[in-house]
């Protein structure tokens, strides 16, 4: 089965998703992390991301997931870069990386692979991202949606970046979270948005582990 699990950033579908795999025993698919490598890539080249992608320049850029301990170790062009496109530079042009047309059509078709191998082999799938249960598998099995109310996505975000030694203002996250929010759900190509058939689950005043029940009691029937 492929269990979709789609929201903004910072509602906390990425930490869910990875344990929702784990203890579905499925591989996790984390496509943020996907565009994420793109917009790294395009900074270490010193390529302009709002003019300048094309399908030569994609030509270029080789994305592969490995599964780990951490839920997947994410690879550019052969290298580990699970800590490099976590930094608010890459996050905040992953967003503008992801509404190129050509940019989404190589993820997507990558994502698409990744999946269907897996499924073709008895395996079962947590994907996770933006468009994944509108665009990507509109026929999952499984649809959720994650919301939660900005301030506290940005409490989340400077939590995580001070526990990394990372200086943080929860001021500048907001505002941030709110500019990304507006670009993801206003751009032409895929949208942010939820799926009709999705589940909602608003994480703004749930602990980790009720996310997680919350999903895994739907899967397994009871919720």
């Amino acid at each position: 089965m492929i269990i979709a699990i789609d929201g903004p950033a910072g509602s906390g579908k990425s930490s869910t998703a990875r344990e929702v795999a784990k203890r579905t025993n499925s591989l996790y698919i984390d496509t943020g992390a996907m565009y994420r490598a793109v917009a790294l890539f395009t900074i270490e080249n010193g390529i302009d991301a709002h003019l300048e992608i094309s399908e030569s320049v994609l030509s270029h850029v080789h994305i592969r997931l490995e599964p780990s301990d951490s839920g997947v170790d994410v690879y550019l062009n052969g290298s580990n870069v699970n800590d490099k496109i976590r930094g608010s530079e890459v996050s905040e042009l992953s967003s503008v990386v992801s509404s190129n047309r050509d940019v989404r059509n190589k993820m997507v078709s990558i994502q698409r692979e990744m999946a269907l191998e897996c499924v073709n082999k008895g395996g079962s799938v947590v994907m996770e991202g933006r468009d994944i249960g509108t665009v990507v598998f509109p026929d999952a099995e499984f649809k959720f949606f994650l919301i939660a109310d900005p301030k506290v996505r940005a409490q989340r975000r400077a939590v995580q970046l001070k526990e990394k030694g990372v200086p943080a203002s929860e001021a500048s996250l907001y505002q941030e979270i709110v500019d990304r929010d507006g670009r993801d759900e206003s751009r032409e190509l895929s949208p942010l948005k939820k799926a009709e058939t999705a589940i909602e689950i608003d994480t703004s005043d749930l602990s980790f582990e009720e996310q997680v029940e919350n999903i895994i009691s739907v899967i397994k029937g009871n919720g």
